[in-house]
């Protein structure tokens, strides 16, 4: 037992991390994440906005040797009242070599790009790192990698770079008696003067089984990081320091404990999880240079404390034809903002910005119970019964803030399946729910609201050998009242309604030919509501159709589609309440072309595109363009 000590110890004192999972192998050279050998290609181009994915995986293994090799980019280019193009690109590499089975050595190398043609603070970034790492393995069940490598930063043209070096160690099921442990931890530097950054992370399991179907969690924490970012700085500051941008860190401190019983037995019918935990957060900002002759109330950095307690149960209970899940929560949170005082500066500044940073004090206590049950009547029929309701209570300590407030929030569903015929399955669903808003304050009270909701759906699932169809058909309600309206004549209630149809179907004319259509109908409407006498005058109304019919052909793995698309989008404004007055008109038209190819999952082709003829009510007409191509290879 004492062995086994030592080596905790050892672990506690040489690294450290957090994760809420067991990892095998290592946290940061993971072998896991280059086991998908792929190309992805991905291009979609709708209206003015075209966005590009590409991404590359790809692996080869041997008894000793391992290569992987991970690149991902991202581009959007938006052609607005200006055009503006956004890149993002990331590659890493992951080389491992084993000399035995207690050490590897290998190399782990990345580069992560940022560029923005925007006007930002931070509007391009490049980060290159390489490092050399060693995977040991000194007892069973025990990791330790050591790692040392170069870091170079680009961030608001500067260039900095500098060491990076640290060490991860894990321990993987460890038994001790009749108790097990895991734990995984991380430490790591990196200084790339004038900058640095930490991590400073570690995490305790200990499971122990209380009996056969008795099992009790016990899980602790620790976790630091620091990032060093550059800001703009004002002109006194640059010329007083002599420097280009100022630079500002943000170390964020966590803590954990929680504690976690499981009740599961084969033999019973009812299984119990609860769980308890409390968590404390510090974030601590601090700007390097700070020029006492320009001292204003945000010259001064801030404190964040935060802690919170959860506590948590769930039950459940399964029988041949019922089973139902009950789960309670409880969160409590405290959040502290304080302003850090600079030596030497005028108390008036630091007394303003204490004023304003006391106004973001606040706590608050969220309850949450939730209830889902499924009642199985026959073999082809069943009933699922979901309830859920939730209560938040927030405070502030600060008198000039005003958003104390309560909210209550209660959801009900109720859906009812019926597989009425060996093709059809019909299926009724009910929902409804209730929101209430309540400030505490006059000041603001004429926000305080109810929304109530409901909404009445059905619809069925057709399958034959020729046709498959899916149709649904739903109403619904949305009432949202001010509680003080007759004094507030800003606030107004208001409601919405809406009805919707959607329809899936595909028929086969022939072995290789089927004609497709999908397509939907939205009708909403908006207006003003009174709720105590139930009654409504409509302002607005919505008219929304879409319909897409298309011909496909299928010849072995590849499938060929041609269609038309309309979508249109028709609004129209009440005239004394009654009369609807057509305001705006939205009409697109054009053909559809289509083109998949899916082949036993290794290479896959996705091409969709349609051509639009746009027209409005101002009689503006204009052609564009669609296009989504998606390729993947799995190589």
């Amino acid at each position: 037992m004492k062995f086994y000590l030592r080596i905790l110890l050892y672990i506690i004192l040489f690294s450290s991390s957090m994760s809420a999972q067991i990892i095998k192998d290592s946290l940061s050279f993971l072998q896991s994440n280059y086991q998908k050998n792929y190309i992805h290609s991905d291009l979609n181009k709708q209206l003015n906005t075209l966005n590009y994915i590409g991404a590359l995986q790809y692996h080869i293994k041997s008894e000793r040797i391992f290569a992987g090799v991970e690149t991902r980019f991202l581009s959007t280019i938006n052609k607005g009242t200006t055009k503006n193009i956004k890149d993002e690109s990331h590659l890493s590499f992951l080389g491992e070599y084993d000399l035995s089975e207690k050490m590897s050595l290998g190399t782990f190398v990345t580069n992560n790009i940022y560029s923005d043609d925007r006007k930002l603070d931070i509007n391009k970034s490049n980060n290159v790192n390489a490092s050399l790492f060693s995977k040991l393995k000194p007892i069973e069940n025990i990791r330790l990698i050591p790692y040392y490598g170069y870091s170079i930063n680009k961030q608001v043209d500067e260039f900095d770079s500098g060491n990076i070096y640290g060490i991860e160690g894990i321990v993987d099921d460890l038994r001790m008696s009749d108790l097990l442990f895991y734990s995984s931890a991380k430490f790591e530097n990196e200084d790339i003067l004038p900058r640095r950054n930490l991590q400073r992370m570690i995490n305790l399991n200990l499971l122990s089984e209380i009996e056969t179907s008795i099992n009790n969690i016990v899980s602790t924490g620790y976790a630091q990081q620091r990032r060093d970012f550059y800001i703009q700085s004002d002109s006194i500051t640059s010329a007083q320091f002599n420097v280009k941008n100022n630079i500002q860190s943000r170390i964020e401190t966590n803590y954990f404990i929680s504690d976690r019983i499981i009740f599961n037995s084969p033999s019973s019918d009812i299984a119990l999880d609860i769980t308890g935990s409390a968590a404390w957060r510090n974030i601590d900002r601090n700007t390097r240079y700070i020029s006492l002759s320009n001292i204003t109330s945000s010259s001064y950095d801030a404190l964040v404390e935060e802690f919170k307690i959860d506590l948590s149960s769930a039950v459940e209970y399964q029988a041949d034809w019922f089973r139902t899940l009950l789960r309670l929560s409880v969160a409590e949170r405290e959040e502290i903002h304080k302003p850090k005082y600079i030596e030497g500066t005028n108390r008036i500044f630091f007394e303003e910005r204490e004023r304003l940073e006391n106004q973001k004090n606040n706590q608050s206590l969220l309850t949450t119970i939730s209830l889902s049950s499924r009642f199985e009547l026959t073999e082809k029929s069943d009933i699922t019964v979901s309830m859920f309701h939730r209560k938040l209570k927030y405070d502030t300590q600060s008198e000039e803030n005003f958003d104390d407030r309560d909210e209550l929030l209660s959801l009900f569903r109720i859906i009812y399946s019926n597989q009425l015929t060996p093709v059809f399955k019909w299926f009724v669903n009910t929902e409804a729910s209730l929101q209430h808003i309540v400030y505490l304050f006059s000041e603001r009270s004429s926000n305080n609201n109810r929304q109530r909701f409901i909404k009445l759906s059905s619809g069925g699932y057709y399958r034959t050998k020729k046709i498959r169809s899916f149709n649904s058909a739903e109403v619904s309600a949305n009432y949202t009242t001010y509680d003080f309206e007759d004094i507030n004549p800003t606030s107004r209630s208001f409601s919405f309604r809406q009805f919707y149809f959607v329809d899936s179907t595909q028929i086969n004319l022939s072995k290789n030919i089927a004609f497709d259509f999908s397509g939907y109908i939205k009708l909403s409407e908006q207006g003003e509501f009174k709720w105590d006498n139930f009654t409504g005058k409509p302002v607005r109304f919505l008219e929304e159709i879409y319909l897409e019919p298309k011909f496909v052909y299928f010849y072995s793995d590849w499938k060929f589609g041609v269609g038309l698309r309309r979508f249109t989008l028709t609004t129209f404004n009440y005239q004394n309440g009654k009369d609807r007055i057509k305001d705006t008109e939205y009409n697109s038209t054009g053909p559809l072309a289509e083109i998949t190819y899916f082949s036993d999952y290794k290479f896959n082709i996705l091409l969709y595109g349609w051509y639009e003829f746009i027209s409005t009510q101002d009689n503006i007409k204009r052609e564009t363009a669609n296009l989504n191509l998606n390729i993947k290879w799995n190589l």
